[in-house]
């Protein structure tokens, strides 16, 4: 193992950990993503449309009410799709619900207001984090 290796190893372990629900989204996230608990986020990620329409999952649920960070990638792939308009609706509407009950909306474009920002930099202990400092 070369030192490179061992130090990117280390630097893994020092971050903090987050379920990934979905694919992993096209963004640099200051997290190490796990598949069971503990962790101390969710990650939702690239979400199928039928898994967006069925959230909040227990997961989800359970880390809302034990106050941990949702983070909610914001370039959902049926934003691009051309046909299905009452479907895209739904699936915005699905989208907005999570935000509505405390998720937390991440990717290029997305402003945040003072207090998520703060909760933030509370889950990184980063001064600017990168996923809203772009």
């Amino acid at each position: 193992m070369t030192l490179d290796q061992l130090t990117d190893r280390v630097w893994q372990r020092l971050l903090p950990r987050a379920l990934l629900v979905g694919a992993a989204p096209d963004w640099p996230l200051p997290v190490r993503y796990v598949d069971a608990a503990p962790y101390e986020a969710v990650v939702l990620g690239l979400l199928p449309p039928g898994l967006l329409l069925a959230m909040p999952t227990d997961q989800v649920c359970r880390a809302l009410l034990e106050g941990l960070p949702v983070l909610l990638w914001d370039g959902q792939p049926y934003r691009r799709a051309a046909r299905g308009i009452l479907l895209k609706r739904e699936l915005e509407a699905a989208q907005a619900r999570l935000l509505r009950l405390g998720a937390i909306a991440f990717g290029p474009g997305v402003r945040h207001t003072q207090q998520e920002a703060r909760r933030l930099r509370a889950l990184t202990g980063e001064d600017e984090p990168c996923f809203w400092a772009k």
